[in-house]
């Protein structure tokens, strides 16, 4: 009965999927998972953000402004492991991980870990394709915090590499964050994985105050104030 429901979820979430993006699907565009990364950064004072769910947030709304991937909405990822009563990070194996994917039709889910010592930023992120198990990418990138914005955009080119897709031409240049806007916007993160709205909104909207260019923060308030 347990596994039923887990798969009535998927049904539904696939199904909502479809209609979002049926062009993607017509053209089996290779879909890809990213589950929340492990890793903090220090806040103010003792204070500790969950900077792995910046990077893996940060990174969907990377991939789905790419063309030749589909990417998996965090809300789907989250109704899923919910389901199976699993945490986004911290209790998520490898073959959870590939369980989840296979739920959710994903051919590749990302899984990794994000450090920042002292505004230095280092990640290890390991692409698995969920059919064989097989490990088809292991990136390392490291820089400096405020380097974020690049710094994804980087991660994701290698794994564009992998699969052969074509890179983005003429990317507007990354402005730097300010590491306060990374700190507002991760507990925005936190907030809306808790379903706690309106301090979502609160915090992305601090977020902008701070650097008025962070996409994903805008994605969020439009999605959080559209209802979507």
């Amino acid at each position: 009965m347990r596994r039923q429901a887990i798969a009535l979820t998927v049904l539904a979430l696939v199904a909502t999927s479809s209609v979002r993006a049926p062009h993607a699907h017509a053209q089996d565009l290779p879909t890809v998972a990213v589950l929340d990364f492990a890793g903090l950064m220090m806040g103010d004072g003792s204070a500790a953000v969950p900077l792995g769910k910046t990077v893996s947030a940060m990174l969907v709304t990377e991939f789905s402004e790419r063309e030749g991937m589909q990417v998996i909405e965090r809300q789907q990822l989250f109704e899923v492991l919910r389901e199976q009563d699993l945490a986004l990070s911290g209790r998520v194996d490898e073959s959870s991980a590939i369980e989840v994917g296979r739920l959710l039709g994903a051919q590749y889910v990302l899984t990794g870990q994000a450090t920042d010592i002292v505004g230095n930023l280092r990640m290890d992120i390991r692409a698995v394709d969920v059919e064989t198990s097989e490990i088809v990418a292991v990136m390392k990138m490291s820089g400096l915090t405020t380097q974020l914005f690049d710094i994804i955009a980087d991660l994701a080119d290698q794994f564009g590499e992998r699969l052969d897709l074509t890179p983005p031409s003429g990317r507007v240049e990354m402005e730097a964050v300010p590491v306060q806007a990374t700190i507002a916007f991760s507990r925005a993160v936190a907030y809306e994985d808790r379903g706690e709205v309106d301090e979502a909104i609160e915090f992305y909207e601090q977020t902008l105050e701070i650097h008025p260019g962070h996409r994903d923060a805008q994605r969020a308030l439009e999605r959080l104030r559209g209802g979507t």
